[in-house]
């Protein structure tokens, strides 16, 4: 017994070292993505000689590339763990403007380098070295600040979750490619890069080969993709991308791996982004005890409709947003207190809730503070939630409605009559279109022409880069932490021939930042095709003239002085046949509950 014995106390030290040898899979994602990160590192400096060296413009191209693919491959978790710094690093070509600060930040990154470097001039030597320079300094930043994260199987799986959000929200849609136009490239490396880091989960996930396999068949219909105009992003998307996510979410239940419950707008346990009740407006609730329920909405629906409410008693908050047409009215500006025009359209309030700001000049912050502003604004309704209060109390009904909405409080404030209003706003968000049910997997959903339409809108038509799948407005995905303004150079009318430019300021008419001038939140186009006229000052009467205005390049480029415009001045060059797919695409986000 006793040379057993010793065999086998000689062997647990070599079992027990074989054991810790092994890579548990955070510690495999960990050490791969310190990899690649190095790599970034290391390429970005070799493209940083190229910029010192002067190279000719189709090098220095070609080494960009390189480095933006290298990019694509430490994405995810870059994003996830440090998205303040990631900014400087593939953030938007924009001036940051934090109105809070008041102060302006310079834009950095692979972004504006490559508006750099694919100008029709050559580009200026000192600011290129500059931009790429300083972009080194935040990449080593982000190995900085890994060494300090401590991450979990459910953060790695919830970043991959959202990177492939992110590739076809913004990925596909050529959002930070515009000028090289390599999104489709990119996108084969992040569902590349994506399958190197899920294959440490390969002994953990009961179902990971077929995982695996739904990868394989993404990259390779991506591979056969022709080019960016001509890629079919709603087969990528229906067939491919959503099953994969489905796989992804399916094993990670399977392996008993919690999934991130942060209270964010995208629920972080939804499988595809298309899924029922994908979004919780609940979670832009400020104070959970203000939370909707049942009764509060019935209440906000009672309210919403309550003439009482206005200064004279004639007008209620359905007067300028009408059910049958999506919650607009049908004016090209709306008819305020005793009948006089406003100077802006009533938007659509349906999907209203899933956005991070409120108005055209995204002035307030919440659904309640924009029921007060409503309701106290003298050329709207000019009334009072003081006297509302007042009314309701010396109301038996609304006493009775009250208490059942709030058994909680002793006496009616403005706050609550504020917060039913808005619960009833947050319950207008069915995502029960045909364009919702075709990505459900019902394929006889759209016509041909609607799905030509979208390829279009996420392509050619490049309408994907500011109102974002699924929302269709500019809550950016897939954090959905801010909801973007753009300067579209907006005219007076459909005249081309003799553009004027719209006098109202926008965001500017609150704030004197340049970049905010003539800058106006950019909607959901949900339902639009029951919202005309269009634009912030009804100038458009049509769809068509809609889509006419942005492939002229919009306001600058129907030649108006706008140096602030953020929608690119070019022509889109879209013909009539695709303009109206585009039309036909838009027209299937109307709900079919409306």
């Amino acid at each position: 017994m006793k040379p057993i014995y010793k065999l086998v106390i000689f062997a647990l030290p070599v079992l027990l070292s074989g054991c810790l040898q092994q890579k548990s899979p955070v510690e495999a994602v960990s050490e791969k993505f310190v990899t690649d990160l190095n790599t970034l590192i290391s390429r970005n400096e070799d493209f940083l000689g190229h910029a010192r060296n002067n190279s000719d413009q189709k090098g220095l191209q070609e080494e960009f590339l390189r480095l933006r693919l290298q990019y694509k491959k430490v994405e995810a978790f870059a994003e996830y763990f440090a998205p303040t710094t990631v900014k400087q690093v593939n953030g938007a070509p924009l001036d940051e403007v934090e109105d809070e600060e008041n102060a302006v930040f310079e834009p950095g990154g692979l972004q504006v380098i490559e508006e750099l470097i694919y100008s029709e001039e050559k580009p200026d030597k000192a600011e290129l070295v500059r931009h790429v320079r300083k972009m080194q300094v935040n990449i080593k930043r982000i190995k900085m600040l890994w060494a300090d994260i401590r991450i979990t199987d459910s953060h790695v799986l919830d970043a991959l979750r959202l990177e492939l959000f992110r590739l076809i929200t913004l990925g596909i849609s050529g959002f930070d490619t515009p000028a090289s136009g390599n999104a489709l490239e990119e996108s084969e490396v992040v569902l590349s890069s994506l399958r190197e880091y899920l294959s440490a989960y390969d002994q953990l996930m009961p179902e990971y080969q077929a995982l695996d396999k739904e990868i394989e068949q993404a990259i390779a219909f991506e591979e056969k993709g022709k080019s960016f105009n001509e890629f079919d992003r709603a087969t990528f998307i229906a067939d491919h991308i959503n099953p994969l996510c489905i796989k992804l979410h399916q094993n990670q239940k399977l392996s008993k791996i919690p999934f991130i419950n942060d209270r964010k707008l995208l629920k972080g346990s939804v499988a595809t982004l298309f899924d029922k009740g994908a979004y919780d407006p609940e979670a832009l609730v400020g104070n959970p005890r203000f939370k909707s329920t049942a009764d509060r909405v019935a209440l906000g629906q009672k309210l919403f409709y309550d003439v009482r409410l206005s200064g004279n008693g004639k007008s209620s908050c359905g007067s300028c947003h009408a059910p049958a047409l999506a919650y607009t009215d049908g004016f090209k500006t709306s008819k305020g207190f005793s009948g006089a025009e406003i100077s802006r359209n009533a938007p659509t309030i349906k999907y209203a809730a899933l956005q991070q700001a409120m108005f055209y000049d995204l002035r307030s912050p919440s659904l309640e503070d924009q029921a007060s502003d409503v309701i106290h604004n003298t050329a709207e309704m000019h009334g009072s939630l003081d006297k509302i209060t007042q009314m309701i109390t010396s109301d038996q009904e609304y006493d009775q409605l009250f208490k059942k909405a709030y058994p909680e409080i002793d006496a009616v404030q403005p706050v609550y009559v504020q917060n039913a209003l808005a619960s009833f706003v947050r319950s207008l968000s069915p995502f029960d279109s045909p364009f919702d049910q075709y990505m459900r997997g019902n394929k006889l959903a759209l016509t041909d022409s609607q799905v030509a339409g979208f390829n279009l809108f996420m392509g050619k038509a490049r309408c994907g880069t500011c109102h974002f799948v699924p929302l269709f407005n500019g809550t950016v995905p897939p954090d959905y932490q801010r909801t973007e303004s753009e300067v579209l150079g907006a005219t007076r009318d459909a005249d081309w021939k003799h553009p004027v430019m719209d006098a109202d300021k926008g965001r500017g008419a609150y704030n004197r930042f340049p970049q905010w001038q003539h800058a106006f939140k950019t909607s959901s186009l949900r339902n639009i095709a029951k919202t005309a006229p269009f634009m912030h000052n009804g100038a458009l009467a049509t769809l068509q003239e809609v889509m006419e205005f942005y492939n002229e390049g919009g306001g600058a480029g129907l030649g108006l002085e706008v140096p602030n415009q953020t929608l690119a001045p070019d022509k889109l060059q879209l013909t009539q046949t695709e303009i109206q797919h585009v039309v036909d695409f838009m027209e299937s986000l109307t709900d079919t509950s409306l």
